[in-house]
């Protein structure tokens, strides 16, 4: 099942979004990659998917041990699966099937990062130092919204 989007979301709600976080630095628990991504698809959609996580963590260490304790896993990637899965939304068999504003999980080094679906083949999202384009061929999980 896939969230419904609203009327004319990548004008009037992806491309503002995406405007306005380019600005915005990376905080652990408020514009970190999981969040960035749960709140592209807030704005698109009008649905909270990371409402077990917001304002539950401030750092590094206490945002994974969130992630274990919600959901038994250890990565990013375990904590979109787990927002993903509570809000119904089905994951592609094939990882690179992600479309524009779909949540996605990039391989980036030996770090995950979660980020959302742009145009021109890319994955955006937040990072500790900057705003992230990622090549959609480094996704490694994705799902429908």
């Amino acid at each position: 099942m896939s969230l419904p989007k609203k009327q004319h979301w990548h004008t009037r709600a992806f491309h503002p979004f995406l405007v306005d976080r380019a600005q915005t630095p990376f905080a652990w628990g408020t514009n970190d990659c999981a969040l960035f991504s749960a709140d592209a698809i807030l704005a698109n959609t009008g649905v909270d998917i990371a409402t077990d996580f917001r304002g539950k963590y401030t750092d590094k260490r206490s945002a994974f041990l969130l992630i274990r304790s919600l959901t038994g896993g250890s990565t990013v990637a375990d904590a979109a699966a787990y927002c993903a899965q509570k809000h119904g939304l089905v994951e592609h068999q094939h990882p690179l099937m992600a479309k524009r504003g779909d949540l996605v999980v990039v391989a980036d080094g030996d770090e995950l990062i979660c980020g959302v679906v742009h145009l021109s083949g890319h994955v955006i999202s937040v990072s500790e130092s900057d705003t992230v384009r990622l090549p959609i061929t480094k996704v490694v999980r994705s799902w429908s919204v």
